[in-house]
């Protein structure tokens, strides 16, 4: 009976133990470890210049989860075409920890836009975030690209559920052709942009409107919703 009784208690034991690193698990996905923000930068030079608003962080399981918010200016009379641009996250010495690249889409003349992104990897936490980009002569056309203004996003609203945040509304295109739109959501706290995530549309024709959903962590639900933003994609 002892060696039952003592049997059974081990059982029981193992079952609180899984139960309890299950419930650990659920906790970390909520993003409740170590975080923090970063700081907006300054504007890249060059025609078309890129200046990082803000940013946040958090960190699980030796992940580390980057998420930012940026703005792009084309001061040029012709289309910027895109480009890549690398985004950096460095530690308080100035030292790179790991580099993301990313996209910049095409920017009419005279025109700016801005947008969320976010990434992660392996490693230590981030001190600062450094925008890397390059412009060049090469980059601009006389191709026609749609204008910021001509997507205008409405019906916005958030709601909850046990794996995401999200940020869901409608997007009418009022350009001068269909296309896929970029809509990026960008979250304050304390009076700062900390980032946030974007999604794209399904292509949508002229005078039309199409819906958008952005899946965030639960992190960005405690944050202020600044702005949601569209751009041809």
């Amino acid at each position: 009976y002892m060696m039952e009784e003592s049997h059974m208690k081990k059982i029981f034991l193992s079952v609180a133990l899984s139960i309890t690193i299950f419930l650990i698990l659920l906790t970390g996905c909520s993003g409740d470890g170590p975080s923090g923000t970063i700081s907006g930068g300054d504007w890249t030079p060059g025609q078309t210049s890129v200046k990082l608003l803000g940013g946040s962080w958090y960190s699980e399981n030796g992940h580390v989860y980057v998420f930012y918010s940026a703005e792009a200016t084309n001061k040029s009379s012709k289309t910027f075409d895109g480009s890549t641009i690398n985004v950096n996250c460095l530690d308080e010495e100035g030292h790179g920890l790991y580099s993301s690249p990313s996209y910049i889409v095409a920017i009419a003349a005279g025109d700016a836009i801005r947008y969320s992104n976010s990434f992660d990897y392996i490693g230590r936490i981030p001190t600062s975030l450094d925008l890397r980009f390059t412009d060049n002569p090469a980059m601009y056309s006389d191709d026609k690209v749609s204008q910021r203004s001509d997507f205008v996003v409405s019906d916005i609203h958030s709601s909850g559920s046990n794996a995401f945040y999200t940020i869901s509304g409608t997007v009418i295109n009022n350009s001068f052709k269909k296309q896929s739109v970029q809509v990026s959501a960008i979250f304050k706290q304390d009076g700062k942009i900390v980032g946030g995530k974007f999604c794209y549309s399904d292509p949508i024709e002229v005078g039309k409107s199409g819906s958008f959903t952005i899946y965030l962590p639960h992190t960005f639900e405690n944050c202020d919703l600044y702005e949601v933003v569209a751009t041809a994609y």
